[in-house]
């Protein structure tokens, strides 16, 4: 039968049902039917087609299986550039890491900066023949069907296929023979890619270590508190052999785990030839020593600085194709890690004494939490909880439209007030230190601490300044002729405004003596009757009483505070900024005072000094954005030595800040200025020597806290002062910080004008000296 009579019959057996009866009869007569006829007369030609159809599809088969096989493998720009998240670190100028910025934490380290145990204890736990095979173990491999038949799970990857998995994450980690074939792939194209000592390298930077540390260098920062280069034989061991279970062998969680574990890693060592007997013997015996530090701390002084870093530089990174949490980036900064390790001192001891103190000046004899405050001031404590979630959540919680009724309800759970009580009655603190001549950052505190309140107290709060503002006006009228003997009223002035109230700030008290007192003493003293006395004179209206005869004066204090950097563009003017009503963040106030220091040139703040890659390559560059000359280099002197007397005070008064010397013992030249403001709400310190400006700032964490009236520490002498005075104890008792005992230089030529000294006995307040 041909071919084409064979597909003619085809087609009618399956398309005509009573040729297809016929066909069944005579197959069950015996004659030959279908199933014979179409079994057994198949020719020569049959089987080629047929066989030639089965062969095609086996290819397509085979094809498919390979190009599934390879789509799960690494490109070959993958394999010859692996991209691992490395955090980012931001470093002190003296190398110390400050903060790390990662998805993982993980800090690459290069082959010459991992101990040698590390890297022998790898080698003989997880692949002795690593230096024999060429990515694949072929031995082991082999046996693994063995140990599997008599009940032994064994692992046979090698330490290329296991970097091959932790590399490349489409190979997965699922239990298959696709996945196996990818990983022995892939461990062949690394070992041609990649020397030894670089697979070994990549390995152990690579690699999840217990309590989330990613990487050998921070698998020893977060157990040892060391670099990897510093691990010991037996933490090494301990590290090493936490791989096989990162839980299970937690030296934190499980000790007696890990302990265990450990003496097999050292055993594996001894019987590898990395360690002889007498050392193995030895260190079966040591406890396991660790020196914990948490991985949300591990590497972190400053979180407050850290993020100031990052907002800093993110739109940076963002533009020019960076990831601050994965590059592995490396941004230096200004900081000098010693003075930041003394201003971190310095603020929480303080801040720890103070809130004892605050809490207990609040709290009567018998009484409950702070009950003085909360009978004085009993609008406070409703206002508190309508900022609580529970009170936002409490309208649906109790099925009612009314507040009142919320608030009834919430007022009765007694654990709940108490809570909020003590939530809200926390003193905060903010610490800054720049170089005057330099605008560097030298230390940043920004409050208590990161993990409880992500608000930072050097650059995000504004406070009122308070006193620490009138140095900008004794700046003006310096600047316009007054000199520092000038006498000027002690006594309060009143000042009518147009809608007929009167302003008449004043002292709460007068002091003894003579009824003039010079600006010198006045600056010194902190006086509001004498800052307020100058304003007519610097307004050009000596003799005036209203309120907006001073504007014009207030306009010079906004225009000269500006100049010396702080920002009151958007700031309502009026005469009231002369006592320090205008709202500053630390930041800025400490750079203004640098000014002072600096001859009065003002240099911006920078805290950032350069970027490097990954690799070490300089990608960014940074320097003083701004500096200009703001007032005088004989102005800034002679205000300078004004602010000498807050600490020094005067033959016949004490400056606001004499406990710098008599408390703290500081004999140094500096100056500076303290900075109540109304309720003592906020509390200032400003010190300035030639090589350091520090900025001091302790309040409530919500600007309705205050101190007493009658308080003890309600000051900026007795609060933030003591930060300042504390830090300069410990910066410079230590020889190693960059502590600098210079004195004021006063500008070439410049003589101290002296009261008599040509200025025509016109020395009452009530004109000025041309220079």
């Amino acid at each position: 039968m041909s071919n084409s009579d064979f597909d003619n019959e085809m087609d009618r057996y399956f398309n005509d049902p009573e040729y297809r009866r016929q066909k069944a009869s005579k197959d069950n007569s015996g004659h030959s039917g279908y199933k014979n006829w179409f079994s057994f007369n198949w020719n020569k030609n049959d089987f080629v087609k047929w066989t030639t159809i089965a062969g095609g599809i086996t290819v397509i088969l085979f094809t498919g299986f390979l190009i599934f096989l390879f789509s799960g493998l690494p490109s070959v720009s993958e394999l010859e550039n692996p991209q691992t998240a490395i955090a980012s670190e931001v470093k002190s100028r003296d190398g110390v890491v400050l903060d790390r910025f990662y998805t993982e934490n993980r800090t690459y380290v290069p082959y010459e900066d991992i101990s040698p145990h590390a890297i022998n204890a790898l080698i003989a736990t997880e692949d002795h023949r690593f230096y024999e095979h060429w990515g694949i173990d072929m031995i082991r491999t082999l046996s693994v069907p063995w140990h599997l038949l008599n009940g032994r799970i064994q692992g046979g990857s090698t330490i290329t296929q296991q970097l091959a998995r932790n590399l490349y994450k489409k190979i997965g980690r699922e239990f298959s023979i696709i996945r196996k074939l990818r990983e022995m792939i892939t461990a062949i194209e690394i070992e041609g890619n990649y020397t030894k000592r670089e697979i070994i390298e990549m390995y152990l930077n690579t690699v999840e270590f217990p309590n989330s540390a990613f990487g050998i260098q921070s698998a020893a920062y977060t157990h040892y508190g060391k670099t990897a280069k510093e691990l010991t034989a037996p933490e090494a061991a301990t590290l090493i052999g936490s791989l096989k279970g990162v839980y299970l062998y937690n030296p934190r969680i499980n000790p007696e785990n890990a302990i265990s574990r450990r003496n097999t890693v050292l055993m594996l060592l001894n019987e590898r030839g990395f360690l002889d007997n007498t050392a193995y013997n030895q260190l079966l015996e040591q406890p396991l020593q660790l020196d914990y530090h948490p991985p949300s701390k591990a590497g972190t002084e400053s979180r407050y600085f850290g993020q100031y870093v990052r907002q800093q530089i993110e739109g940076w990174a963002e533009e020019n194709g960076y990831n601050l949490n994965t590059d592995g980036l490396t941004i230096y900064t200004t900081i000098d890690s010693r003075y930041q390790k003394y201003a971190q001192q310095a603020v929480e001891t303080k801040l720890d004494s103070l809130q004892s103190i605050f809490v207990d000046e609040w709290t009567s004899s018998n009484g409950e939490f702070m009950d003085i405050f909360w009978q004085r001031y009993p609008q406070f404590l409703p206002s508190f909880i309508r900022e609580t979630d529970r009170f936002k959540n409490g309208f649906s919680k109790y099925d009612t439209d009314q507040s009142s009724v919320v608030m009834e309800k919430l007022r009765a759970d007694e654990a709940f007030v108490d809570s909020v009580k003590r939530a809200k009655m926390r003193l905060e603190a903010g610490f800054v230190g720049i170089d005057p001549k330099t605008g560097e950052i030298l230390c940043w505190i920004g409050g208590s601490d990161y993990g409880d309140v992500q608000f930072d107290h050097v650059y995000q709060s504004e406070r009122q300044a308070g006193s620490t503002f009138k140095p900008f006006v004794y700046t003006v009228a310096i600047d316009n002729g007054y000199m520092p003997y000038h006498r000027f009223s002690k006594y309060p002035r009143k000042f009518v405004q147009k809608s007929g109230r009167v302003w008449a700030p004043k002292d709460p008290s007068v002091p003894e003596g003579p009824d003039m007192l010079p600006l010198r003493q006045g600056l010194a003293r902190s006086l509001n009757n004498v800052t307020v006395g100058l304003l007519p004179e610097i307004a050009g209206a000596p003799n005036t009483n209203r309120v907006e005869d001073l504007m014009p004066a207030a306009q010079k204090i906004k225009q000269m505070a500006e100049n010396m950097g702080i920002d009151l563009s958007d700031e309502r003017v009026f005469p009231s900024i002369a006592l320090g009503t205008a709202e500053v963040s630390l930041l800025e106030l400490t750079s203004a005072y640098t000014t002072f220091a600096n001859q009065g040139v003002h240099i911006e703040p920078f805290a950032i000094t350069r970027i490097e890659d990954k690799s070490g390559n300089v990608i960014k560059e940074y320097q003083p954005e701004f500096q200009q000359e703001a007032i005088s280099p004989e102005t800034a002197y002679i205000m300078i030595d004004m602010m000498r007397g807050v600490i020094r005070g005067g033959e016949d008064y004490y400056g606001t800040g004499v406990r710098l010397q008599s408390t703290y013992n500081i004999r140094q030249d500096i100056a500076g200025k303290t900075g109540t403001t109304q309720n003592a709400a906020d509390n200032w310190f400003m010190g300035m020597t030639p090589h350091i400006v520090m900025g001091a700032w302790v309040g409530g964490a919500d600007r309705r806290i205050r101190f007493p009236e009658t308080s003890r520490t309600g000051q900026g002498a007795h609060t933030a002062l003591p930060m300042v005075g504390r830090f300069m104890n410990l910066a410079s008792s230590d020889p190693d910080a960059p502590w600098s005992y210079e004195a004021f230089e006063p500008p070439a030529g410049f003589v101290m004008p002296r009261e008599g000294a040509g200025n025509n006995g016109n020395n009452t307040g009530t004109g000025r000296i041309d220079w």
